[in-house]
Order: structure tokens, then C-alpha cells, then sequence
């Protein structure tokens, strides 16, 4: 580790050229041996002295330090039981010992310690040497614990948004199936009656004549139009004609149209820009949220109009869908206690996050709700 950093460079007498001075506590109680180490370290350096392990704590306390030289023996602890102490702050610390004990030398680096010096071979050469190799080691430790640190939140992040992402699908599982739920009722209960009843007045020409055949005839034509009308309008609110051009404009109109047929709820569009989508993906998600947001007005807002803004900014496009209505609590709607609630407002947020935008509210009670989507409408938003 020593050829490739040298902080105390290079006139050869431990002395830093240009080098960065550094903050040096010596902890000894012996002041005879403080003052060997004092003179042996560079001028350039200030030095703090510590006879005491509580003398240490309180320099710890008031100084930034950014070394410590410590004795392996003190009146009041032993030097190894403060080595824990300085290893939290990821000081570097070299330790002085009176002979070379095996023993004291594998403890102290257990605890903490970067390096050892032996008091009666101390020199300025091994002393400069220890300091850069310590402050090495000390800045390689600081590195490694900040990645370490940031792989944790990383790692919790990411968890955090897969659980978020498996909430999602399962309410868009949910969804789907109330969506299949409610075309099977809408065949059954409405086309195939349709159709039950045709047939029921095919069977009944075979006994009938002039007038009552010719009304028979009509009325099978009559019920073969509504149920043919009932798919048309089945088909297209599964996949909406409006949704193969690539301005939104004519989608949202689409979307207020079908609003106006189903509910009696009428949307006033301002388009102050065709609103261009390239990507039909993308097209499909915005004309689903905003069906969304205006379908929780229908229901909850008291109400029987909103108004949407269709505008367009640099590579993306925004939706406003505004209210009049009653309003509610934002925070208690779309914060993180309502993630597994239902397949509302906090879904919308979360699936334009997927996308690479975001869902902004403000509502107030008694005076309406707004809701705004920017999304990104570049191709590869889609993804």
C-alpha cells in the first residue's frame, strides 16, 4: 500500500511538500514520550496530547482529528479498549507499544487499529510511513462503509419498489377481472336476452300470416339491431377507434362522448395542443388514467361536469382533469396506507412512475379536486 499514495511526498525528512497537514492526537501518559513522538512527527502537523483515556474522549469531543497515536497502556483504561471508539469514527489509529507482543499487535487490529510501532524503534522514517499507510487504510475503510451504506439503501429502495410493483399487478389482476365480470354480464344479461328473444320470434312465424308475420319480421329486426349496436358499443369501449391516431386529442373527445352516454356526465376538453403520442402503449395508459380520473369525479365529487386540458411540453405532454365538486383528503387517499386499498388514484400515481412521469392533486374541500399528468411521450416511454 505504500507506493501508491503519498500524502507527505517527497523531501525525505517526513516533511509534506504541498502535502495536507494533519490533526494528531497523542495519547500517552508518559510525557516524555509524548514529546519523542512530537519531535519525530512533521512540523507542518498539530498535535494535540492526551495523558488520559478521558483526556482522549474530550479531544475526541471538541477537535476534528484525523489521526491518533495511541499507547497500549493508560492509568485509567487500557489503550485496546479505546481502539472500538476511534473505529467508529474511522479514525485511523497506530498504536505504541514498549516491546513487540504478538498478542497486543493481532488485538489491536482486531479492534481497529491500522499499524503498530515499537517506542524504542521509533524514527521519523517509520513513523511518516505508518501515518500514510494508516490514513490509506482509514480512507479505504471510509470508502468501502459509505458503498456498503449505499448498497443498504439501495437494496431497500428496491425492495421497497417491488413490493410496490407486485401490489400494482395484483390490482391490475383485480381489474381485469371486474373488466371480464362486467362484459360477461353485459352478454348475458343483455345480448344474449336480445338474442333469446329473436329466436323466440323466428319460432313463432311458422304459425303466422300477413300482418302478425310481417310484425314478427320486424320486431326480429328490431331486437337483431339493438344487439348488434350493444357489441359495436362493446367493441369500441375495448379498443376505441379514436385510440389509432397519434394525437390524444381525438381520444379525450372519444372519452367525453362515451362519459356523456354511459353516466350523463358531461367533459369539457380544452386541447391547447393536439397532444401528439407516438407510442400507442402510451396512448392506451394516459386514456385509461384519465377515464380514471374522471370516472372517481363521477362517483364522488357530486357533480356533473369536469373540464380536461390537453397541453403539450418539451417531450412530453400534460392532462389536467378538474372538478368542481366536493373535494376530499389527498394525503389519506393516495399516501402509502392506501396502497392496497383499491385500484384508484394511488394506482394511477404508481403506473405513471412506471412510465417515467407523474401524478400531481390538489383538492380542497367544497371547492374540487385537479388532478395533473405529465408523462413522457417519446418512443421509448413505452418500455
Amino acid at each position: 500500500m505504500t507506493g501508491d499514495v503519498d500524502i507527505f511526498g517527497g523531501d525525505g525528512g517526513g516533511r509534506p511538500a504541498g502535502g495536507e497537514a494533519l490533526d494528531v492526537l497523542v495519547v500517552d501518559d508518559n510525557a516524555l514520550d509524548r514529546e519523542l513522538v512530537r519531535r519525530l512527527l512533521p512540523r507542518e502537523h498539530r498535535v494535540c496530547e492526551a495523558a488520559t483515556a478521558r483526556d482522549a474522549e474530550r479531544w475526541l469531543d471538541t477537535q476534528r482529528l484525523d489521526l491518533v497515536l495511541l499507547d497500549n497502556r493508560l492509568p485509567d483504561v487500557d489503550g485496546l479498549d479505546l481502539l472500538p471508539m476511534f473505529a467508529e469514527r474511522h479514525l485511523p489509529v497506530i498504536m505504541l507499544t514498549e516491546i513487540e507482543t504478538p498478542e497486543v499487535i493481532v488485538q489491536a487490529m482486531q479492534r481497529g487499529a491500522q499499524d503498530y510501532l515499537v517506542k524504542g524503534a521509533l524514527t521519523s522514517e517509520n513513523l511518516r510511513r505508518a501515518i500514510r499507510n494508516a490514513v490509506e487504510k482509514a480512507a479505504m475503510r471510509r470508502t468501502l462503509a459509505a458503498q456498503q451504506r449505499a448498497l443498504a439503501e439501495q437494496a431497500a429502495t428496491l425492495e421497497a419498489r417491488n413490493r410496490d410493483i407486485r401490489a400494482l399487478a395484483s390490482a391490475l389482476t383485480l381489474a381485469e377481472q371486474a373488466e371480464r365480470r362486467r362484459i360477461a354480464e353485459l352478454l348475458h344479461d343483455h345480448v344474449q336476452q336480445l338474442l333469446l328473444g329473436a329466436r323466440l320470434h323466428v319460432r313463432l312465424l311458422d304459425g303466422a300470416e300477413g300482418a302478425e308475420r310481417r310484425g314478427l319480421v320486424d320486431e326480429v329486426n328490431r331486437i337483431l339491431e339493438e344487439a348488434l349496436q350493444a357489441t359495436r358499443e362493446l367493441a369500441v369501449d375495448l379498443t376505441p377507434p379514436a385510440l389509432e391516431a397519434e394525437e390524444l386529442e381525438e381520444a379525450l373527445r372519444w372519452l367525453a362522448d362515451h362519459m356523456s352516454r354511459l353516466y350523463r356526465f358531461h367533459v369539457h376538453i380544452e386541447a391547447e395542443a393536439p397532444g401528439r403520442v407516438p407510442s400507442r402503449d402510451v396512448r392506451v395508459l394516459l386514456l385509461q388514467l384519465v377515464r380514471e380520473l374522471v370516472f372517481n369525479a363521477v362517483k364522488h365529487a357530486g357533480v356533473e361536469q369536469a373540464r380536461v386540458r390537453l397541453a403539450e411540453t418539451d417531450g412530453g405532454v400534460v392532462i389536467t382533469v378538474e372538478d368542481k365538486g366536493r373535494g376530499f383528503d389527498v394525503a389519506a387517499t393516495v399516501g402509502p396506507d392506501r396502497k392496497r386499498r383499491g385500484f384508484g388514484l394511488y394506482s394511477v400515481r404508481e403506473r405513471l412512475e412506471l412510465l417515467g412521469g407523474r401524478l400531481e392533486i390538489t383538492s380542497v374541500a367544497g371547492q374540487g379536486t385537479r388532478a395533473t399528468i405529465i408523462a413522457p411521450v417519446t418512443e421509448g416511454a413505452s418500455d
